[in-house]
């Protein structure tokens, strides 16, 4: 009797065990839909910002050319807006990864803040090029923490994230005809900025936009930079991939053959090579569907081809001769189809051999707009955060990215897009200026931190 009466107990004990784990499970569920509720106007924010990356040409041409307002900035400005209102509501916590890249971010803004103090406290030219263009790259940054801390609060549920995945096809697709439809001439790129002011005194590098004798033409709905252009479809690819978690290998591979002709026709030469390498990443990671990869490999040669050969293509007009532009890859080693930026590289260097102090400090942050080195962007990118920022500024950036590629590697899911895209970029940065916010880069480093923050998020489900 005895032991009938101590099961009897240890079953009511079992029992009241198992109902206090399903009121905890309870209650999780119940905080976790309010948190999603409370979240349904950001996360709307974050799908136009995400939507606002296939047209990043300027929409309101106000005050000077580098701050033109374009979609993205309207979508930034309404996830800060939206956050604010619902600042009391949103409870979702970080992750320990995106909590670790924020402290990182924030340190690096301030930095970047005191550097640029630095600047201006040893100015002699008060109308110095380096005085807005500081403040420009302080403004983006600003934009670019606001844009990662904001997502990395939303709360991705399976459903959301299906979302987001529908929301990059269309973009990347969008943006990819673009491309191609402006290279062939199909699409004139003067309709891309007819709404814009056309005199170069006012609109800078988008008065020469649409110009024949302007280098390249496959700049689609992204910029007048085809670094940007490449480096767009690049991130918008990865993050597609990294949302899509192997699901659909097929459409993988068509939309990664269709990304990789489109950075070909860009003209970028080293986005072109950065989407390559990835490519062969992803490729290697799925040996099981060779046959797909050789079908559309098959399929990207036959349309090029075509293109090529069509009778609106003007090969002796310097801005179709793609290929052989792409072409010089295959002799990198060759100074002479580096575009000047062998002289650009020994020109700074120069500069920091000169001034030893700028070796450590930097000429300040903005700075490399104004005389000394070249009187421009560095072209490298570890060379323009030198003579910007100096060693001390170098070694912050690397230990930045750094801990980005060792939280992305440890806990991004499955095949590690934005692990492996952020790899392929850093290599391509050694002849531009991939991870900085200069103003031919425009948003990518905001679309970058957002794929970041998303690839960090939090596991709800």
């Amino acid at each position: 009797m005895l032991k009938d009466m101590i099961n009897i107990l240890a079953s009511l004990d079992n029992s009241k065990l198992a109902k206090v784990n399903f009121l905890q499970k309870q209650s999780k569920e119940f905080i976790l839909n309010r948190q999603i509720q409370s979240t349904k106007w950001l996360f709307f924010a974050l799908c136009f910002y995400l939507l606002s990356q296939s047209f990043t040409i300027p929409i309101i041409p106000i005050g000077h050319w580098v701050t033109w307002i374009n979609f993205s900035d309207l979508a930034t400005y309404l996830l800060l807006l939206t956050y604010l209102i619902n600042f009391t509501q949103v409870k979702f916590t970080l992750s320990k990864a995106n909590k670790h890249i924020f402290i990182l971010l924030i340190i690096t803004l301030l930095a970047s803040i005191i550097s640029y103090c630095g600047y201006l406290s040893n100015l002699i030219d008060q109308n110095a090029p380096g005085t807005r263009l500081g403040i420009y790259q302080l403004y983006r940054l600003v934009q670019f923490v606001c844009i990662f801390r904001i997502t990395a609060q939303i709360p991705l549920t399976q459903k959301r994230l299906d979302i987001l995945s529908k929301i990059t096809n269309a973009v990347l697709i969008f943006v990819c005809l673009s491309i191609i439809l402006t290279f062939t001439g199909i699409l004139p790129l003067a309709l891309m900025t007819a709404h814009l002011p056309q005199d170069p005194g006012t609109a800078g590098p988008w008065a020469f936009f649409a110009s024949p004798t302007y280098i390249g033409s496959g700049w689609g709905s992204i910029g007048y930079n085809h670094a940007y252009v490449a480096a767009q479809v690049t991130m918008l690819v990865s993050l597609r991939m990294h949302l899509g978690i192997g699901k659909q290998v097929v459409l993988d591979f068509c939309l990664l053959f269709l990304s990789t002709f489109s950075c070909f026709l860009s003209g970028s030469r080293s986005g072109f090579f950065s989407l390559i390498f990835f490519a062969g990443i992803y490729v290697l990671k799925k040996p099981a569907y060779l046959g797909t990869v050789i079908t559309m490999t098959t399929i990207l040669f036959l349309s090029t081809g075509f293109i090529f050969t069509s009778q609106t293509i003007d090969f002796e007009n310097p801005n179709t001769s793609i290929i052989e532009r792409q072409a010089t890859l295959l002799d990198s080693s060759n100074s002479e189809n580096l575009s000047g930026r062998d002289m650009i590289w020994l020109e700074n260097i120069e500069f920091l051999n000169k001034n030893p102090i700028v070796w450590i400090l930097g000429k300040g942050f903005g700075g490399a707009w104004d005389d000394g080195g070249s009187g421009g962007n560095a072209h490298m990118l570890l060379l323009n955060v030198i003579i910007e920022n100096g060693i001390i500024g170098l070694l912050i950036f690397l230990f930045l990215f750094y801990k980005i590629l060792c939280l992305l590697y440890q806990h991004e899911q499955k095949d590690k897009a934005i692990f492996w895209v952020s790899i392929s970029l850093l290599i391509g940065s050694f002849s531009q200026e991939t991870f900085y916010p200069v103003p031919a880069l425009g948003h990518f480093l905001g679309l970058y931190l957002c794929s970041v923050a998303i690839a960090l998020r939090s596991d709800i489900d």
